[in-house]
């Protein structure tokens, strides 16, 4: 649970930095920033999935 917990904080920071390197550039407005809150919103459902993946693949 721990590992699996340390790999989605893992990714999670990988998109934040991805998130923040595309959508630093824009002016703010309300568009762009619901636009932020999906991709951050996104972003943690992968990484939970992709944690997930990751702790099966260590496992095996």
């Amino acid at each position: 649970m721990m590992l699996k917990a340390f790999f989605t904080v893992v990714y999670f920071i990988i998109f934040g930095y991805i998130i923040d390197f595309v959508f630093g550039h824009f002016s703010c407005s309300v568009m762009t920033t619901l636009l932020v809150l999906w991709c951050w919103a996104i972003a943690l459902i992968i990484s939970v999935g992709l944690a997930e993946y990751t702790v099966k693949k260590i496992r095996e």
